[in-house]
């Protein structure tokens, strides 16, 4: 049976950029037809939402014991750099091929938290802790953006504990990031759960105004909404999403398929977007 090869774009920022065609299944319920081969050896640029993509998909495909392969990219800063935040590692130790041979890390001191598994509110205070050492260590970004930043991973990430569900736990990173537009923090979270909309459904009250993914994307990022109906939950993501409404920051919340984007302009845009098996959640901080 030929492989089902996945083939990224050159500059590969989220999933959404995936032809939705191109992904046959859900692999939290539908054992893969044939091997899955990630190809990533003609992306120039990889962001940590595609490497987090890359990364649950693969692990969901391998779960099922069905080969899963990833192609390294063939531009070696990009490999050099996936292999820093420890994607490789993670896939490889979940049963994912990867030939990364050869292939050495690169500007580790600016990631203060590679690719990392937790499951619990403990693991994720671990992180949080272990990212703010590591940022103010590195005299990375504005001192008065550093918390903020690990705030902002450690509300993302409880909310993957709390809600997911993920057969694969979740994983999270934070990152100090150079680039055209300036310097930033970034972090972004990722599970291989239920996603947004079934955890809403939880609610009887919300059920009939879930009618896509987007949607529901859209309203997990109001006030006081949650599964449990609990009027005292429903405030993290909830301010999360206010306070990346400042000029340069960004928040991108992609679930099943629904992708919900506030840019650095202030917009909001949501739209249906190619198959993320569970949730994202990714924020950029400009310092």
């Amino acid at each position: 049976m030929p492989d089902v090869v996945i083939q990224a774009p050159e500059s590969f920022e989220h999933s959404a950029q995936i032809p939705a065609g191109a992904i046959r299944d859900d692999p939290r319920s539908v054992k893969p037809w044939a091997p899955v081969v990630l190809d990533l050896r003609y992306c120039r640029f990889v962001r940590p939402p595609a490497a987090l993509w890359c990364l649950v998909f693969g692990l969901l495909n391998a779960k099922w014991g069905q080969k899963c392969e990833l192609l390294v990219p063939e531009d070696v800063g990009v490999a050099r750099y996936l292999k820093t935040i420890g994607l490789f590692d993670l896939l490889k130790q979940n049963g994912v091929l990867v030939d990364d041979r050869d292939i050495t890390p690169t500007l580790a001191d600016q990631v203060a938290v590679q690719l990392q598994r937790f499951q619990s509110e403990t693991d994720v205070d671990r992180m949080a802790d272990e990212a703010l050492e590591r940022l103010r260590n590195a005299g990375l970004g504005a001192a008065n953006m550093r918390p903020v930043v690990v705030e902002t991973f450690a509300e993302l990430a409880n909310n993957a504990v709390q809600h997911s569900n993920s057969s694969i736990g979740s994983f999270g990173m934070v990152q100090y990031y150079e680039w055209q537009a300036g310097p930033r923090f970034v972090c972004a979270v990722a599970d291989g759960g239920i996603g947004i909309r079934r955890s809403l459904e939880r609610n009887p009250a919300l059920r009939s105004r879930l009618y896509y993914d987007w949607t529901a994307v859209e309203l997990a990022l109001q006030e006081r909404i949650s599964g449990t109906g609990d009027p005292t939950r429903g405030i993290g993501l909830y301010g999360i999403a206010q306070d990346m409404r400042q000029p340069g920051r960004h928040l991108l919340v992609h679930s099943g398929f629904g992708i919900v984007s506030q840019n650095e302009e202030l917009e909001t845009d949501s739209r249906r977007g190619s198959l993320f098996p569970g949730t994202l959640a990714f924020a950029s901080l400009a310092t």
